[in-house]
């Protein structure tokens, strides 16, 4: 394992289910299982102020101890509260080192992009996480990428991002990531006002067919 990869302690659960992980939770630890290559699943707890460290360095693999050993695995799927801030359960899954994985990992577009110096100029990122496949050893913690160069009217695609070594995308090379446009501009209050007055200054048209028809059936 490399020395960077983060490391979690565990404790093996004997008891599961929603009342048994609501106490470990109170206890500062959190539920988690742990599954894959042929292992029936382990269900275990860490704690949850170390497993917050590691999420919180966007790491993807970590290492755990299962059946006595130090396994690599990695972080599938993590479960938060009803605020979207503490997590309550999560899911790791055993891997080999040298197997290619699929993970998502953040994307950030870094530099002053020169197209925002035009007045009314806003970047637009549609995506902040990128589907990518590599070794489950060579997984980055972050995709980033310069847009200094980008004008207005200019636009990022997949194809376009600068990917480190050994690591694909598996988005689709044409999938938009970020565009710049200028915002039509909104007019002034006083030329709203001045055309709302333009418009009470016209004359009022009278439908003259009706009144002429209603006063033909009062003469009757």
């Amino acid at each position: 394992m490399s020395q960077t990869t983060p490391r979690l302690e565990t404790q093996k659960r004997d008891k599961i289910g929603t009342r048994y992980a609501r106490r470990l939770r109170d206890e500062g630890r959190l539920p988690i299982v742990i599954y894959g290559h042929g292992h029936d699943p382990v269900h275990a707890s860490v704690d949850t102020r170390e497993f917050h460290g590691v999420v919180s360095h966007h790491a993807h693999l970590v290492e755990v101890m299962v059946d006595g050993q130090a396994t690599p695995c990695l972080l599938k799927d993590v479960q938060y509260d009803y605020l979207d801030r503490d997590p309550v359960h999560a899911d790791l899954a055993i891997v080999n080192l040298d197997e290619d994985v699929e993970v998502e990992v953040g994307l950030e577009l870094t530099g002053d992009a020169v197209g925002l110096k035009t007045s009314g100029a806003m970047l637009d990122q549609l995506m902040t996480t990128l589907a990518v496949r590599c070794k489950a050893n060579n997984i980055p913690e972050m995709i980033e990428h310069d847009i200094s160069a980008l004008d207005v009217g200019g636009s990022i695609h997949v194809s376009d991002l600068a990917m480190p070594t050994g690591v694909a995308a598996v988005d689709e090379d044409e999938k938009l990531v970020a565009h710049i446009a200028v915002q039509a501009e909104k007019p002034e209050p006083d030329e709203l006002d001045a055309d709302a007055e333009a418009a009470s200054d016209e004359p009022e048209v009278i439908d003259k067919g009706k009144k002429e028809e209603g006063e033909g059936d009062e003469k009757e």
